[in-house]
């Protein structure tokens, strides 16, 4: 009888797309004569998220792990909600035993990572995550937050190597391009940097944070005629100065990577006067 109603809720799942307003008639039929069991409102738990319906999932998982304390399904699934609405204690929670049910499910331990991450707890997230990628995970997001992992911990390298594999599993991401040309200016590859951050225009021309580093790495080659080019084309797409901002922060870190170089000190200062006057000689 179970299997018969899974089969149900598999039915009304496949019918979400071609007819969602169906879908939702045919579950509230169903819903009231549903058996009590850890399986069946996992899979009711499946359907309500099919359906956009995240906290009647949430109920329905949480049933499920009252029934059944060592749901893996339920339990990762709960996480993954919690997660994301920033019920991070519960989440990690959650998926601690997710994870420990089955400690090489490559999805498990990226969801575990990707809170650890959210979480601050940055150590974890680094374990959590690379044990995930070695378990085969292919998520965007533990590519990501492994960059912004390792490059916050100083290990630029390994943050470029993150970054690398995300645009190997998907290679039409402008943003990546732009975090590995910023990488690259930190490092002193400069050539490299261009090459990258031309990319990422390419991909999405309106990318300003891209447009403000090719700026700064065609400075930081010599060619500061065309840098000061770069720099107002950049800054007649940026509404308020908005990005210039940021990147003048940024500034601040390149400095610290390029001592005492009086050629970026003058950039600072003519991008700092750009913004009080509006105007960049």
């Amino acid at each position: 009888m179970t299997h018969d109603i899974i089969n149900q809720l598999q039915t009304i799942t496949q019918q979400v797309e071609a007819d969602p307003r169906a879908a939702r008639k045919a579950l509230r039929r169903l819903a009231p004569s549903l058996p009590d069991t850890a399986e069946v409102k996992t899979a009711l738990g499946l359907t309500y998220l099919e359906l956009g319906q995240p906290r009647d999932a949430m109920r329905a998982f949480k049933r499920a792990i009252e029934l059944d304390p060592d749901n893996a399904t339920a339990r990762y699934q709960l996480g993954l909600l919690q997660s994301d609405q920033g019920l991070l204690p519960q989440a990690e929670a959650n998926l601690r035993v997710a994870v420990a049910a089955e400690p090489n499910n490559p999805d498990h331990l990226t969801a575990l990572g990707f809170t650890y991450y959210r979480a601050g707890k940055n150590e974890l997230a680094i374990e959590t995550l690379e044990k995930a990628l070695e378990a085969g995970a292919e998520n965007e997001n533990a590519f990501i937050a492994l960059g912004y992992l390792y490059y916050e911990a100083g290990d630029l390298e390994q943050s470029r190597e993150a970054f690398a594999r995300l645009v190997a599993l998907d290679p039409d991401r402008a943003d990546v391009y732009n975090n590995l040309g910023y990488l690259d200016i930190l490092t002193g590859d400069l050539k490299r940097a261009v090459e990258e951050l031309n990319t990422c225009l390419e991909k999405d021309d309106a990318y300003l944070r891209a447009r403000y580093n090719l700026a700064l790495a065609t400075w930081l080659q010599g060619d500061k005629d065309r840098a000061i080019e770069l720099y107002r084309e950049a800054r007649r797409r940026d509404r308020g100065d908005a990005e210039l901002k940021q990147h003048l922060a940024d500034l601040d870190e390149v400095a610290e990577r390029y001592d005492e170089n009086k050629d970026l000190t003058a950039l600072k200062n003519k991008l700092a006067v750009a913004l009080k006057t509006g105007r960049l000689k």
